[in-house]
């Protein structure tokens, strides 16, 4: 598979897993799924941006350098070095403290498919072996999300 399906694919499973949960309105699996506060969601939404970063930093730095703003931090991403190692794993463990009160399977999951895609991008292996670590991840994001995740009621009456 070409790249660009793959990214296409990938971004079609985001758009579904969001559009299934923003139609049911509710968590998929309610029984399993846990209340997440608003920093939880708040950090995990952030780690999340952080990470697509990196991705488009990697693997779409013609579309990334187009921005001047973000030309130098792409660039330090894609050198590969400390930075760009920080720049994946902070988010990556920040997204794992975000959802911790998931169900615990889940959480797990999710840490070894992280721990895939860094292994995979920083040791030498395969693009396609890294490619198939990402595609699991980001199914195993939209999983989470989708069904295993609730946002505390708001707070505020409505009368």
């Amino acid at each position: 598979m070409g790249q660009p399906v793959f990214w296409s694919a990938l971004l079609a499973v985001s758009v579904a897993g969001v559009g299934v949960r923003v139609l049911a309105r509710r968590p998929l699996l309610p029984r399993l799924a846990k209340e997440l506060g608003r920093w939880e969601l708040a950090v995990a939404g952030a780690s999340l941006l952080a990470l697509v970063f990196h991705c488009l930093a990697m693997f779409f730095a013609g579309w990334v350098d187009v921005v001047p703003f973000l030309r130098a931090p792409a660039a330090a991403i894609r050198a590969m070095g400390t930075v760009s190692q920080v720049a994946y794993w902070v988010p990556a463990a920040l997204l794992l403290v975000a959802v911790r009160r998931v169900w615990p399977i889940a959480v797990a999951v999710l840490a070894v498919m992280l721990a895939g895609v860094g292994v995979t991008m920083y040791w030498p292996f395969a693009l396609t072996t890294h490619l198939a670590w990402i595609a699991a991840a980001v199914v195993g994001v939209v999983v989470i999300a989708s069904v295993l995740v609730r946002a505390r009621p708001s707070t505020t009456a409505t009368a």
